[in-house]
């Protein structure tokens, strides 16, 4: 078929309106998009003091104003068209970029899908220059005193496009979004001053800094901080330098592994597998460590225009990056003799065990060879509950293909060992129970049979607990506030790193208020825009349930914890007041049988 064959088919020159929306949708696909373009814009300019504020979450108003060298009126102009840069001579340079961002169409993009002011000075200029674009179309041009600098302000972002503003989320998720962005070029940028102001108010001033350590502490919180080790490693013309966190803390979700290439934030999985790979037998599974990784690599051996907003980029070396990242963090943890096998070592490098591994036992649905297994097992594992029914219960009055009842109550008690197991004896078999991962269990289907029932129930503190955590974990607290209502929680933002805690889940009362929010906001930054399905009960969204998980296990009796005959006895109790599953919310077994047949043949006796 010809291309002219009718008039929708045929190829002709788009609307330059058109070009600039399109460019938009490659580099701007919220308000947070708008703030990295501008604030990086910013950085090359030279600046060392950065305000940005936002109201409506930046749908109404995104303005980034810094002390950068600023603009010519000529060089203003200039800017507002397409593919006009400063940061590009010749083709050469796009081998070298070292700069933060060189995209000609950024700025004339955001301008055609919003209203846009941009007032600049240079120092060596007696005036500056304000210019107004609207939907693309200058509509005004006139002189303008200030400071040097540039203030640039976005206002009404996607309202001439309202196909596009229709997918913007609430004005709490979008601030999460740009809060979330901020933190990551503060940290990549201690000697810069930030501020950020949020529909009027002043929330956050990350002053600069010299120690990066200290820009750690304010954009993520004292207690992170405290808990990192230096790392500090060079191979050839590749380093890597900055922070991770020891073993013995680590959160739910992988939100704290911060990667930055020559100064730029990136996401990238070598580097994140590198990172990962280390701390897999370090840490529990599903867990995860703290880390702020700087990768310096000459400008030629990274190719960062391989995505629109300059997020991932591709490494020339990347098996060398690997292992520089891998052996950099080993060795940090080695020196503090954190790692298995070292005398004294603080924290265990043995894993936890997966799901379907090797034992005398196995579970149905378990993981095939080589795969990892799931990290949630809610459903009866028919072949453990087969293995520990024929180790006490008869049989006889189970019809076919059916699992005979039996009580953890009604069996015998022989005690409790390594402060971890407690030790059952069945008619062919004996049982360990593992006590952590038993109160785990107990305690989720507690939390889940109350959520079911319309709420947990809450247990007001005396005085509200004050608890620091990163500026997109309050928002995300925020943006889910009703599921953490339904949780059994009140809590209440102080400010942009601050919440105010007045109630618990009464269930967990006396236990850490801070611990157990800290790890509730992982849970629910985890979640993302899922605020349908938190509020629609356990088991139909998993980061519902694994909210559910997570406070049931930070509030469980821990191994090597011992405990008097009266709470062994009360913890089988429990197991026969919830509905049986042979593991723990996360996938860790709470019972192992060990049948009467095996013993013997250890003993020799057959």
């Amino acid at each position: 078929m010809s291309a002219d064959s009718g008039p929708a088919r045929r190829i002709r020159r788009l609307d330059p309106t058109l070009i600039d929306q399109i460019a938009a949708g490659e580099v701007v696909e919220r308000p947070a998009s708008v703030v990295k373009e501008l604030v990086e814009n910013a950085l090359d300019a030279g600046a060392c003091r950065v305000r940005v504020e936002i109201r409506d979450g930046g749908a109404t108003l995104v303005s980034v104003s810094d002390d950068g060298c600023g603009m010519s009126p000529e060089q203003a102009a200039l800017a507002l068209e397409r593919h006009a840069t400063s940061k590009l001579a010749s083709a050469d340079d796009l081998r070298r970029i070292a700069t933060f961002g060189f995209r000609g169409e950024a700025l004339p993009a955001i301008a055609s899908v919003s209203r846009l002011r941009l007032r600049t000075r240079s120092a060596d200029a007696e005036e500056g220059i304000e210019i107004r674009v609207e939907a693309g179309r200058v509509v005004d041009r006139r002189p303008a005193s200030g400071a040097p600098g540039t203030r640039i302000e976005v206002a009404d972002l996607f309202a001439a496009v309202p196909a596009r503003r229709k997918f913007l989320k609430s004005p709490t998720t979008e601030w999460g979004h740009v809060v979330s962005w901020l933190g990551r070029a503060a940290l990549a940028l201690p000697g810069v001053h930030f501020d950020v102001r949020r529909d009027g108010k002043d929330v956050l001033a990350w002053p600069a800094v010299v120690e990066p350590l200290e820009r750690i502490a304010a954009v993520l919180s004292e207690a992170d901080a405290a808990a990192l080790v230096p790392v500090e490693r060079r191979e050839g013309p590749h380093a890597v330098w900055g922070y991770t966190s020891r073993p013995d803390r680590h959160r739910a979700t992988g939100a704290g592994i911060h990667l930055f290439v020559n100064g730029r934030p990136i996401r990238d999985q070598t580097l994140r597998h590198a990172v990962v790979d280390v701390y897999r037998d370090l840490l529990p599974r599903g867990r995860f460590p703290t880390v702020v990784l700087h990768v310096d690599v000459p400008a030629d051996a990274v190719d960062v225009n391989v995505h629109p907003a300059k997020w991932e980029v591709r490494f020339s070396e990347p098996r060398a990056l690997h292992r520089l990242v891998s052996h950099a963090l080993r060795a940090a943890l080695e020196e503090r003799r954190w790692l298995g096998g070292n005398e004294g070592a603080p924290v265990s490098a043995t894993p936890a065990p997966a799901l379907g591994a090797t034992s005398t036992w196995s579970t149905a649905g378990a993981a095939p060879p080589g795969e990892p297994a799931g990290d949630w097992l809610f459903a009866r594992p028919a072949a453990v509950a087969h293995a520990v029914a024929d180790a006490e219960a008869s049989t006889e009055s189970a019809s076919e293909g059916e699992v005979a009842p039996f009580r953890f109550g009604d069996l015998a008690l022989v005690g409790q060992i390594l402060s971890t197991y407690l030790v059952v004896e069945g008619k062919d078999a004996l049982l360990l129970v593992d006590q952590h991962a038993a109160h785990e269990r107990v305690l989720y289907e507690r939390l889940r049979a109350a959520w079911l029932e319309g709420g947990v129930e809450r247990q007001g503190l005396l005085a509200p607990a004050t608890v620091e955590l990163e500026p997109a974990a309050v928002a995300a607290l925020g943006e889910h506030a009703e599921a953490t209502l339904r949780l059994g929680f009140e809590i209440e933002p102080f400010d942009a790193g601050t919440v105010a805690v007045r109630a618990v889940p009464a269930l967990l009362a006396g236990r850490s208020p801070a611990e157990l929010v800290r790890g509730l906001a992982d849970e629910l930054r985890g979640a993302g825009d899922a605020d349908a399905g938190l509020s629609a009960g356990p088991r139909i969204l998993p980061e519902a349930d694994r909210a559910l998980a997570t406070l049931a296990c930070h509030s469980a009796r821990r191994a090597a914890e011992p405990l008097v005959p009266a709470e062994q006895r009360a913890l089988l109790e429990a197991l026969d007041t919830i509905p049986w599953a042979a593991t723990c919310p996360h996938g860790r077994p709470v019972v192992v049988p060990i049948d009467r047949h095996e013993i013997e043949r250890r003993f020799g006796r057959h």
